[in-house]
């Protein structure tokens, strides 16, 4: 059973019985994959229907997260869902009144079988967020989470597909996925293929009826509709945007164009016209691109990217004082091990070995190497953290460490085993 707090390995647990490994070679960015278990409870500790009902008063003032949708039906927008709620003592403070959101009016809106979607969910729900992080760990891929709630025979989107593959968690009721065959492979954002749009050219791939406890992985740009809905449907999926190649090589030539000027220069006067300009800003920027695509170049865009993902990463505070509370105990045999919901990576520099965890990158002495290849490892004791540290840096770096979230003390860690970050 999964327990809330222990998601590093979120991943496994999405996918389980399927390995990680096979699911990589035989699935991601390849083919649609479905897992049927049997088991209802499967996600119990992992998101629910209260879950939707509290997020709905967590997240009133930020009625922009929330959207009803459906096939047919007249669209909505926050005005219909929404109620103006004047400030207290309004007459002698003048502060304005907000619109929130009315959940008497969302729920009345999913009874009339509007499917209620709550945009990256995991703001209003911190078990979600620890188990979003898990799968970012593992899968070094930005994930994000859409909740979506429907009643029974409603259907909120047409065939569709999307830009970023998702791994559905089925959580209540039951829904029939139609799944089609591809029209573009692994789109971009450019090559959409939105709900209602008409495509006659879509061949079915298969149906699939997902249960309470199933999984569903789909690559990005296979198209798919759920066409039959039994009792409350209650799903939760992520999105994962990792790094692609396009990304990369945009972020190689944007830095390439700091220091290369050609690749700064305006385009030449009528090249709009010119017939022979194509084949000349061809050969220019093929002799461009050769002078720019150095190992270091390659490297530096990674890091930026990478950089990038982690910016976008949310921080977990759960635990955090008690951790606060441990540090001032902190003794010799004092256990010190990862906390086991935080995304994270270390990186290995010239100078420095650098940590990027959620919102930052901190770096720290090459003499610390050691203790951070001993954490990733597994448990160590305060005592035996970094031969090579002092007994006051030592001290420094497990207190940045717990302030940042990474280590606990005394407490339960983990393994990693085939899923530690290298060096």
């Amino acid at each position: 059973m999964y327990t809330d707090g222990n998601v590093a390995d979120s991943l496994t647990y999405v996918l389980a019985p399927t390995s990680i490994d096979d699911f990589l070679a035989d699935h991601y960015e390849r083919a649609p994959l479905h897992i049927a278990r049997n088991d209802p409870s499967y996600y119990d500790d992992v998101y629910g229907i209260a879950d939707v009902e509290d997020s709905l008063i967590v997240g009133a003032r930020e009625p922009e997260q929330f959207a009803l949708v459906r096939t047919e039906g007249p669209p909505l927008g926050p005005a219909d869902f929404t109620a103006e709620r004047p400030a207290v003592r309004w007459r002698s403070t003048g502060k304005p009144a907000k619109a929130v959101l009315d959940a008497r009016k969302v729920i009345g809106f999913v009874d009339q079988g509007y499917t209620l979607v709550i945009k990256d969910a995991a703001l209003f729900s911190a078990r979600l967020q620890r188990f979003s992080n898990g799968l970012q760990h593992r899968l070094r891929s930005y994930a994000q989470i859409n909740v979506y709630l429907t009643r029974a025979g409603a259907q909120g989107f047409a065939v569709h597909h999307d830009t970023h593959d998702t791994l559905t968690m089925q959580i209540a009721g039951e829904k029939t996925w139609r799944i089609y065959e591809p029209l573009v492979e692994l789109p971009l954002e450019s090559q959409p293929f939105l709900s209602g749009e008409q495509r006659p050219n879509l061949r079915v791939q298969r149906e699939v009826r997902l249960r309470p406890g199933d999984t569903l992985y789909l690559p990005r740009g296979v198209p798919h509709e759920a066409v039959d809905t039994a009792g409350t449907s209650l799903h939760a999926t992520f999105a994962l945007l990792p790094i692609r190649v396009i990304d990369l090589l945009e972020m190689v030539v944007r830095l390439a164009a700091e220091s290369d000027l050609e690749l700064r220069r305006s385009a030449p006067a009528g090249w709009t016209e010119a017939g022979d300009f194509p084949a000349r800003f061809a050969g220019l920027v093929r002799a461009r691109l050769d002078a720019a695509l150095t190992p270091e170049r390659i490297g530096l865009a990674r890091e930026v990217l990478l950089n990038e993902q982690f910016a976008i990463t949310r921080a977990d505070a759960a635990g955090s004082i008690g951790q606060i509370e441990a540090l001032r105990c902190l003794g010799p045999e004092s256990v010190l091990g990862l906390a086991d919901d935080v995304a994270f990576m270390v990186r290995d520099r010239e100078q420095t070995v650098d940590l990027l965890i959620a919102g930052r990158s901190l770096g720290f002495p090459k003499f610390c190497r050691t203790a951070f290849e001993q954490l990733v490892a597994g448990p160590v004791t305060f005592a035996g953290l970094g031969p090579d540290l002092s007994e006051k840096n030592r001290a420094v770096l497990v207190r940045t460490l717990i302030l940042e979230g990474l280590i606990t003390v005394d407490g339960r860690a983990l393994s990693f085993s085939g899923g530690a970050p290298k060096l």
